[in-house]
């Protein structure tokens, strides 16, 4: 659907999600100055029209941080209205991947992610967001894709059990990590768990170079714990596309919403931009674009 055809249709519909509906407006926090902190983005958020913040943990929050100190920017983020959506497990994680052929390196992971759980549970229990390993980074190879599903299953077994007791939800996303490239990969790598407690982090605009979202949210169905909204746009070649703004890219919103509804989905859908300096209204249009996408549902 082009930014012509989907404005017509979101012509008229009220932009503003109202209180209890299925869906609801969060933001990554990277669309935020990198050393703002929490409390001020939950009140720009707020005030711009969004409901929650994803966060990042190695930024405001380490892993070395004390309860007492998560618990303030908890309470800090219930005070302004706002939730926390989940925590992408960035420290700890990405530096020591559970595809590393090292024992030693996965362990290190392993316990990155134990103690992220601890954390989530004093944020009312938010999904923790994963990128268990990479095959590998542009056209360098690292890890073989048999190694990485296997290494990284058994890595994962051994947190479920911890992330079942603290009732935390894990779970990798679908990014460009080069592993889990289709949706049925996803859902046979979520399914051989067995638990509630694993399942998918879902990214719209990542797809777009390989698939569509729409499949892959049918797909993935009640296994989805979180949205990130992205759009992308497409060329001839669709491995030279790009990420765009949101509505000013290839994905069709309108199919894209209707999946969700399909497939049960309820929750926050997270627009996920990247802060930028030179556009005082940025948060503002990232609303106005997610509203518009949300009043398609």
């Amino acid at each position: 659907m082009n930014r012509r055809a989907f404005l017509g249709t979101a012509a008229g519909a009220a932009l503003r999600q109202p209180s209890g509906s299925r869906f609801k407006k969060g933001i990554w926090c990277m669309a935020f100055p990198p050393s703002m902190p929490y409390a001020e983005c939950f009140r720009q958020l707020r005030n711009a029209g969004f409901e929650g913040l994803d966060i990042r943990l190695g930024d405001e929050i380490k892993l070395d941080s004390t309860p007492d100190q998560v618990k303030r920017l908890a309470e800090q983020a219930r005070q302004t209205g706002v939730s926390i959506i989940s925590m992408y497990v960035a420290e700890g994680l990405n530096n020591n991947p559970l595809n590393h052929p090292s024992p030693e390196t996965r362990a290190r992971g392993v316990a990155a992610i134990e103690k992220a759980i601890e954390i989530a549970t004093y944020l009312d229990h938010c999904p923790l967001l994963l990128v268990p390993g990479r095959v590998g980074s542009g056209p360098k190879f690292t890890v073989g894709y048999q190694d990485t599903w296997d290494r990284v299953t058994a890595e994962l077994r051994k947190v479920v059990p911890r992330a079942a007791q603290a009732k935390v939800i894990i779970g990798p996303e679908n990014m460009w990590n080069k592993f889990l490239l289709s949706p049925l990969e996803m859902r046979s790598f979520v399914d051989q768990f067995h638990s509630p407690w694993m399942k998918v982090h879902f990214d719209v605009g990542n797809p777009m170079q390989y698939g569509y979202p729409q499949d892959w949210i049918l797909t993935l169905g009640s296994r989805i714990v979180r949205v990130h909204l992205k759009d992308y746009k497409l060329s001839a070649r669709s491995e030279q596309g790009r990420f765009v703004d949101l509505l000013e890219g290839d994905v069709d919103w309108k199919e894209v919403m209707a999946a969700l509804v399909k497939a049960g989905y309820r929750g926050f859908l997270s627009a996920e931009a990247n802060y930028d300096a030179k556009d005082p209204d940025q948060l503002q249009k990232i609303s106005r674009a997610a509203d518009r996408i949300l009043a398609l549902a």
